[in-house]
């Protein structure tokens, strides 16, 4: 062996150790302290020993990379839950997590003494529904803070599962590694959906429409039923979202193309299509009763109370979209704002250098997103597309870019497909002159003189 091979060995050993030192004191001394921090670490690793066997269940099939880019997705995950927590209590005092925390306490004692009251209420949409999945996971792990974390960054974590997926499903020619790098390793996945809170939940419900968007466009069963699982979980929280995600899977499934010449071929769009329909029915009345909208106005008075409640900390002059021309302005502000120069705080700073760089590999993109694959040969591109505007559109109100850059976690693994989808290059009509000649045709040689080839 030569030296330089020894020295790297000796250097890899050496940094597993002081890891797995690091991991021991750092376990260690958390078990010290109250159930609190405790109570999490039991949970985190709870949560790992059974992730882990599912993971090699469900990558099985696929190539060791696979499965080693969604276990170190789960680890990142995890450390991601270590960064929200602190910051959330150090930085924010808690906010709305703690809400939820104490709320998930004193459900959690009823659900134990067989109480379940709670549950019969008239108002179980929104926060309410997320306090009452916190007393749920209260009433078996105990009343700990960061375990409430860990197992909502594994609900996160399942979500990203899903997208990459659906997407693999979809697009099976796509780059898969590229887009499970973007959707399990993207700061803003890692973060943002990490702790207790609405962000976690609609990860992994949206996750589930898109894993049945997938099925159902590609004709693979239960395609439908999963959808309709995703739907309602995200209509408990979010009921605005599922319009968005249902009106997108509807346009998909309306114009992809129907390869099958099959009698039941008609048969099964008009089915989905009455199906999404009712979906998309069930939708628009969870977020008429979610937002108290009677009218027209009152849709106009939504907008006016979101932006008016999103108006504080880091604020700016939201491009609210109330015509076409407002919808590019739009869209650049939800997916890459805030710009460097308009972060106020490092957090901002922070998000600010993700939206630059996610706006570089658009650009660089750019010259190539308009050979996209045709709409009608690869419908989950147009779900993605069409989501990704309508979404736009509908948070464009938001005034606050804290807020806005937790909301847009809900979009990016769908928006991020445009990255990682496979393109088309137009056909040169004139030869390539970078190619080299064709070889001439073979020629017959007569030969009177040759012996005659032996006949097999």
């Amino acid at each position: 062996m030569s030296d330089t091979s020894e020295t790297t060995t000796y250097g890899a050993t050496a940094a597993a150790t002081a890891l797995v030192m690091v991991y021991v004191l750092g376990v260690s001394y958390a078990l010290q302290q109250s159930y609190d921090i405790a109570g999490g670490v039991l949970v985190a690793h709870v949560l790992a020993l059974i992730s882990v066997p599912i993971i090699f269940h469900l990558t099985r099939h696929d190539e060791r990379k696979v499965r080693r880019l969604i276990l170190a997705g789960l680890g990142a995950k995890f450390v991601g839950t270590l960064a929200r927590y602190a910051v959330i209590y150090a930085v924010y005092g808690g906010g709305d997590a703690s809400a939820y925390h104490e709320q998930g306490t004193i459900l959690a004692r009823a659900f134990r003494s067989g109480d379940f009251t709670a549950l019969s209420g008239t108002k179980l949409v929104g926060t309410r529904f997320v306090e009452i999945i916190t007393g749920l996971v209260y009433t078996f792990t105990g009343s700990t803070r960061l375990g409430g974390f860990m197992v909502f960054s594994w609900m996160g974590f399942w979500g990203a599962y899903l997208f990459y997926r659906a997407f693999r499903i979809a697009l099976p020619d796509a780059d898969h590694r590229k887009y499970g790098l973007f959707v399990f390793f993207l700061p803003s996945m890692v973060f943002w959906p990490s702790s207790l809170g609405k962000d976690a939940w609609m990860t992994l419900t949206i996750g589930v429409v898109a894993y049945g968007a997938a099925r159902l466009v590609k004709r693979r069963p239960m395609g439908l039923p999963v959808i309709m699982v995703g739907v309602l979980g995200t209509a408990m929280v979010r009921p605005h979202v599922t319009i968005i995600a249902v009106g997108a899977i509807m346009t998909a499934f309306l114009l992809a193309a129907n390869r099958s010449r099959s009698f039941a071929a008609p048969l099964y769009k008009l089915v989905g299509t009455v199906a999404l329909g009712a979906v998309l029915i069930f939708s628009a009345v969870s977020a008429q009763r979610f937002f108290k909208i009677g009218s027209i106005d009152s849709i106009a008075e939504t907008q006016v109370r979101v932006q008016d409640r999103t108006e504080k900390g880091s604020t700016f002059d939201a491009p609210s979209v109330t015509s076409p021309a407002q919808l590019p302005l739009a869209i650049f502000t939800v997916l890459f704002r805030p710009l460097p120069f308009e972060a106020g705080n490092p957090m901002a700073f922070a998000t600010s250098l993700e939206g630059a760089g996610l706006l570089a590999l658009f650009v660089l993109k750019a010259p190539r997103l308009r050979n996209l694959i045709p709409r009608r040969k690869a419908p989950f591109v147009t779900f993605a597309a069409v989501y990704s505007i309508l979404f736009a559109v509908a948070f464009s109100n938001i005034s606050n870019f804290g807020i806005l850059a937790r909301q847009r976690v809900q979009l990016f693994p769908l928006v991020l497909v445009a990255l990682a989808v496979p393109t088309v290059r137009k056909r040169r009509r004139g030869p390539d002159a970078s190619a080299p000649p064709p070889a001439p045709p073979l020629r017959a040689v007569p030969d009177t003189e040759a012996e005659p080839l032996p006949v097999f």
